[in-house]
């Protein structure tokens, strides 16, 4: 009896990696004690906890490659984002070089200040993502 402890009601909680894929903290989840307690020593009987630990480093690997998708996926939309922004910028550029040709000051001082507001966006959205791309390096590779 020395290897069994006292059951509480943390340890009985229900898998959440079910219930609630995408819930933050799911790093720091541990297994309850009895899951480590072993098994009695019968015939066969560390396929069952071999298949259980298989299991979970299945859900853990898949959890992670799911974050990396993420994380990529969240990379290429800012990249659409910031082209989004250019031809904006591009296009009341146009626009503000027609206001000169007809000569037409209102015209030529709204596209101007579209011009300025598309290129503030792209500027922000570039110091976002050099930020974004280094603290996330840093915490999903610690190593480089």
């Amino acid at each position: 009896m020395a290897i069994y402890k006292v059951l509480e009601d943390r340890h009985l909680t229900v898998n959440k990696d079910i219930t609630q894929e995408n819930r933050a903290g799911q790093r720091w989840d541990i297994m309850p004690w009895f899951w480590f307690s072993g098994e009695p020593r019968t015939e066969g009987s560390g396929t069952w906890m071999k298949e259980f630990y298989r299991i979970t480093w299945l859900r853990a690997k898949q959890r992670r490659d799911r974050w990396d998708e993420e994380v990529q996926q969240c990379a290429a939309d800012m990249l659409m984002t910031q082209n989004w922004f250019t031809f904006q910028m591009h296009k009341w550029e146009e626009k503000a070089e027609e206001g000169v040709a007809v000569n037409e000051v209102g015209k030529q001082c709204f596209a101007n200040r579209q011009v300025h507001m598309w290129a503030k966006f792209l500027e922000r959205s570039k110091v976002f993502n050099i930020y974004i791309a280094k603290h996330y390096t840093e915490r999903l590779n610690p190593l480089l």
